[in-house]
Parts: C-alpha cells; sequence; structure tokens
C-alpha cells in the first residue's frame, strides 16, 4: 500500500467522515492524487463514499 493511502486511512480513523477538500488540507496531498487514491481504496473495499449532491464523504468501511 502506498503512503498516500496509508496517510488518507489514518486521518479518516481519527476524523472520522471527510469530505476530499477537508482531507486535502489535512494530509496536504494534492487534490488529483487524492481523488484517485480515494477511489483505488473504495474499489479494495477499505473505504467507503456517500454522495449528498455534490458533496462527497469519505469514511473507513466498517
Amino acid at each position: 500500500m502506498s503512503n498516500s493511502k496509508e496517510q488518507i486511512l489514518e486521518v479518516l480513523e481519527k476524523y472520522g467522515e471527510l469530505n476530499i477538500s477537508k482531507l486535502a488540507r489535512i494530509t496536504g496531498i494534492h487534490y488529483r492524487v487524492l481523488v484517485k487514491r480515494l477511489k483505488e481504496l473504495v474499489e479494495e473495499g477499505l473505504v467507503e463514499e456517500r454522495r449528498f449532491g455534490r458533496l462527497r464523504l469519505f469514511r473507513i468501511k466498517k
């Protein structure tokens, strides 16, 4: 697993559910890289995504 994916999982574990902008601010990962890594984590079944209109929230899958 890449370092950025580990960092994303650590932040989601600490803060619970976050949107992409907040995740980018906390982790310092560039927005486009973050979107790609989140997609990979969702496909791997580690993270789940919820949508409310344009808002996308991510959290660790239980």
